[in-house]
């Protein structure tokens, strides 16, 4: 065991090293920094929204440039990027049910066997009465008056 003047000794016989300091730029080669991707057209969004439409999702050019080495030796261009589901849905017209207060919606399933588990809304109040899977917009047809002419 060491004693206080042989501690005091040791340490003040070793130099410190000295380091520089010198800022850090991180440039990349790829164009996939967060600030190359900003000014990248293909790293948008999507081609009908300019910003996330959730709190919870995060923007294409970040989660691209926190994991850049997936993208590495991709095009960009070449790489999905869809509409949002949230401006597509919203084009979509009110279903109007003419003799009963529950709608029924399955997704929409038609001939491609796609869709979500059966859902029953109900359509008493005087407003369209969403979908909590798909977003598709029902109402009772004697409601159409109403709904129509808040719409416009």
């Amino acid at each position: 065991m060491l004693s206080r003047l042989s501690r005091r000794a040791f340490t003040t016989s070793v130099p410190k090293l000295q380091t520089l300091a010198t800022p850090v730029t991180k440039s990349t080669v790829t164009g996939l920094s967060k600030e190359e991707l900003q000014r990248n057209p293909n790293a948008a969004q999507a081609p009908n929204e300019v910003k996330p439409w959730t709190p919870s999702q995060q923007p294409r050019d970040e989660a691209i440039s926190k994991n850049a080495v997936r993208f590495v030796q991709r095009d960009l261009a070449e790489q999905p990027q869809p509409y949002a589901a949230i401006d597509l849905i919203a084009q979509e017209p009110i279903r109007y049910i003419a003799h009963d207060n529950i709608a029924v919606c399955d997704g929409n399933k038609g001939s491609t066997l796609q869709g979500h588990p059966k859902v029953f809304i109900n359509l008493d109040q005087p407003k369209a009465s969403t979908c909590g899977y798909c977003g598709l917009r029902y109402a009772k047809e004697e409601h159409r008056d109403i709904i129509e002419g808040k719409e416009t």
